[in-house]
């Protein structure tokens, strides 16, 4: 097993039995995941109208959202494959919680995704270690599946960062240390279920 570098600077690192926890009904597993890409793709999309004067910066959102869409009809594909069925959204009580926090319009915004999409490389790495772990799970299609993901998902916690840097300038360091700390505190009182969140 191979150590963990988190895209941002966690700081609270989610045990690894939650890896287990996650994994005991993958069916509930894969349909969150499938609604988390989905609101990804919102959130890219919502973010790039609001950052039309960085000439790069729609661009850079519509290929994250893209990515988000990709991710969320190949998670949909392999419920299909397993026989399972897309379960409905029971809400993501780790997101709610950052998005009660917020109080400085888009900067928050940017360093919301940024942390979620970090916790989400995070949640993906344990997952996958936990699926190797038990090959009797039988997972195996989708180790590289999630490797792949988590990959995507580091890459896309540093393009919110670096949007909310070259916006919001140094203003943007200090809140994303404050955000941090928050997130630890958030993800440290949500309870485990089988959702990457």
């Amino acid at each position: 097993m191979t150590d963990f570098k988190p895209p941002l600077a966690l700081r609270a690192a989610t045990p690894s039995g939650w890896a287990a926890a996650a994994l005991a009904d993958p069916e509930a597993l894969l349909s969150d995941h499938a609604h988390c890409e989905k609101k990804a793709a919102l959130t890219a999309l919502n973010l790039a109208k609001h950052l039309g004067d960085m000439p790069h910066a729609p661009a850079l959102l519509a290929r994250l959202a893209d990515e988000e869409l990709d991710h969320y009809r190949r998670v949909l594909e392999g419920l299909q494959l397993f026989g399972w069925t897309l379960l409905a959204d029971r809400g993501n009580a780790y997101a709610q919680a950052l998005h009660r926090l917020a109080s400085k319009g888009l900067l928050d915004q940017l360093l919301i995704a940024a942390v979620i999409e970090a916790r989400s490389c995070e949640r993906l790495w344990l997952l996958e270690q936990g699926a190797a772990a038990h090959p009797t799970l039988g997972y195996a299609p989708w180790l590289a599946f999630l490797l792949e993901l988590e990959r995507c998902e580091a890459g896309h916690a540093l393009a919110y960062r670096s949007l909310a840097e070259e916006k919001f300038g140094l203003a943007a360091l200090a809140r994303l240390d404050w955000w941090l700390d928050r997130e630890a505190e958030v993800v440290r009182a949500v309870p485990w279920r089988s959702a990457v969140h």
